[in-house]
């Protein structure tokens, strides 16, 4: 109540007193993500060691933000949704694939196809290198999901291996197409590759 930037501020009015220290915190290119406080409903003198310590304590913060940023980052890249046409996109699914990737794939995929209104979206498999038995259950799942949004999925390059572990685990069919590899699958939908 005392301090000039804050003793006309409504919150000190409702508090009716006490102390309040507050740093800024900051991701690394500068953009505020808000502030970190300590306050006490009653008065207390904060000392240059307590002003130092909250200023580590958001740095901290700040260096913990930036990491969590990147690592979003890199989970939509490994979606990376490639537009064809207004209409179709493929999905190339590369590397390991395990229930975490999964979710990710399924929530990118839905928002995304949605987001893009198309009609429809190709899952090619061919750089799949590993994928547990619940993970294909729930691949499979993705284009029944999408059938519901509007979006008719199709499924490319699946490999022996993939096919033994998708009907081991009983995977449903009926509402997904299946082509051996993207040249099939945008012949079904009607494009075609030209060669020069």
């Amino acid at each position: 109540m005392s301090h000039e930037f804050t003793k006309d501020m409504e919150v000190t009015k409702a508090l009716g007193g006490g102390s309040l220290i507050g740093i800024p915190i900051y991701y690394s290119d500068g953009e505020n993500y808000g502030t970190l406080c300590g306050m006490d409903l009653r008065p207390h003198k904060f000392t240059e060691e307590h002003i130092e310590l909250f200023k580590a304590m958001a740095s901290l913060l700040g260096n913990v933000l930036d990491l969590d940023k990147a690592n979003s980052k890199v989970q939509t890249l490994s979606v990376p949704l490639v537009p064809i046409s207004q209409e179709i996109a493929i999905l190339p699914i590369i590397g390991d694939v395990d229930e975490e990737r999964t979710d990710r794939i399924m929530e990118i995929t839905l928002a995304e196809s949605t987001d893009r209104q198309l009609e429809y979206l190709i899952l090619d498999l061919s750089g799949l290198v590993n994928i547990d038995s619940n993970s294909t259950i729930n691949l499979m799942k993705i284009g029944k999901t999408l059938k519901l949004l509007g979006v008719q999925a199709i499924i490319t390059g699946i490999r022996p291996e993939l096919a033994i572990k998708t009907i081991q685990g009983n995977s449903d069919f009926e509402q997904l197409i299946v082509k051996a590899n993207l040249e099939q699958a945008l012949n079904y939908i009607g494009y075609s590759l030209v060669k020069d």
